[in-house]
């Protein structure tokens, strides 16, 4: 299980200069989903080969990665190893990591202590925020934080908004008091990052998350409470917040709207052109002169719908859409079974995870963002929930779920 720890920690990183060290094949990251995947071959020889397309999500999952590596064949040039951010490597890595996570994750303690990887992997990569924050905002008055280590702020935001909903449900849910203030904590650090970020997709993702708990919740006034105190605060007391940019755009933010505007009308063309195969994985970027107004242009289209579907096709974008409808499908289906066999942790869990799938569908509508791994881990973590709960309401050991879910 360390790998699956190590890997998850690893998640909200861009190139950190120890995780992410060396290059090619020779970083620790890549050593650690080598590792992980012949630690899975072994643990499942000796415990048994699970059904990794035992669920609808995991099918899908298949089938777009099927169709990228044949984009990638069709249109594709020689994969890059040294390239951070390949799209080839990535669709590898993320099959690696599904079957590292559906193999190892078998338990509801392993559940337990993966989330808690999660909200403490966010919370330190949100400390590099803060300090770059607290360098450098003197220095520019507009100053966004966000660059080598933990990427654009924009993709923090999005990784930080996916991990946030799993960690305050968490909070509520625990009744461990150690592991209720390391979560806390978590929680407070990575809401603070959100504020200095600076992201409009991030706010507008946030705010959906919190309609979400609203209208699910049956205690609507206290979370709503709680949220908003968690996640308001610290915006106000940061000039370039996301909700002052949202209100009051400088000359950058509204360069930042034409940007987008032009880009997805480039898109929509490609599309026009491309309809079935689209115009190859990975090439948006390097073909986006062709079909903008301005032939200099060089950027993604900062819609992951629209980037899919010119780069792989409108199919590939239907079985994507269906494998996130699949994933909230599954969660949702969670929650009932949890409510059933009263395991707040797993309803907690599952109810925080959905209303994360809700802020991704907005927050994705802004940036290019089908290659976030938080996102992928939502995917694989809901077909290891299905298949640990569905094990325990098998054998009918109720008040053993209990014990370990609550």
């Amino acid at each position: 299980m360390i790998f699956v720890y190590l890997l998850i920690f690893a998640m909200p990183f861009y190139h950190h200069p120890i995780i992410d060290s060396g290059a090619g094949l020779l970083t620790p990251t890549k050593a650690m989903g080598v590792l992980g995947l012949a630690a899975a071959v072994l643990y499942v020889i000796r415990r048994g080969i699970p059904d990794y397309l035992a669920t609808r999500q995991a099918k899908l999952f298949m089938a777009i990665v099927l169709l990228a590596f044949l984009s990638f064949l069709i249109h594709g040039r020689p994969p890059n190893l040294e390239e951070v951010g390949s799209p080839i490597v990535n669709y590898a890595s993320m099959v690696v990591f599904f079957v590292i996570v559906v193999s190892l994750v078998d338990t509801p303690e392993k559940i337990r202590r993966t989330l808690l990887v999660a909200n403490v992997s966010l919370a330190f990569a949100s400390l590099y925020i803060l300090r770059e924050y607290q360098e450098y905002h003197l220095v520019s008055s507009g100053f966004r934080p966000g660059g080598k280590v933990v990427g654009d702020a924009n993709y923090f935001s999005l990784a930080a908004m996916l991990t946030l909903p799993i960690g305050y449900f968490y909070l509520l849910s625990e009744t461990r008091p150690f592991y209720r203030r390391v979560t806390l904590v978590c929680v407070l650090i990575t809401s603070v990052a959100i504020a200095v970020s600076g992201s409009r997709g991030g706010l507008l993702a946030l705010f959906a998350f919190i309609a979400f708990v609203v209208m699910r919740s049956r205690r609507r006034l206290r979370n709503f409470c709680l949220l908003v105190l968690i996640l308001i605060p610290p915006m106000l007391l940061v000039p370039k917040n996301p909700i002052s940019r949202m209100l009051n755009p400088d000359v950058a933010d509204r360069l930042a709207v034409r940007t987008r505007i032009e880009t997805w009308k480039a898109g929509i063309r490609m599309c026009e052109d491309h309809p079935l195969m689209g115009i190859g994985l990975g090439e948006f970027k390097t073909l986006i002169g062709t079909y903008a107004e301005d032939p200099r242009l060089s950027k993604l289209a900062h819609n992951t719908y629209l980037e899919i579907a010119a780069e792989l096709g409108i199919l590939s974008l239907m079985v994507y859409l269906f494998l996130i409808v699949e994933t909230y499908r599954s969660l949702r289906w969670t929650t009932e079974l949890a409510r059933r066999m009263k395991a707040p942790l797993l309803y907690g869990v599952a109810t925080g995870m959905q209303g994360g799938i809700v802020g991704f569908l907005v927050s994705s509508f802004f940036l290019s963002a089908e290659y976030v791994k938080v996102f992928w881990f939502y995917v694989f973590f809901s077909i290891v929930l299905v298949r640990v709960s569905r094990a325990w309401a098998r054998q009918n050991k109720v008040a053993r779920v209990h014990s370990q879910f609550g």
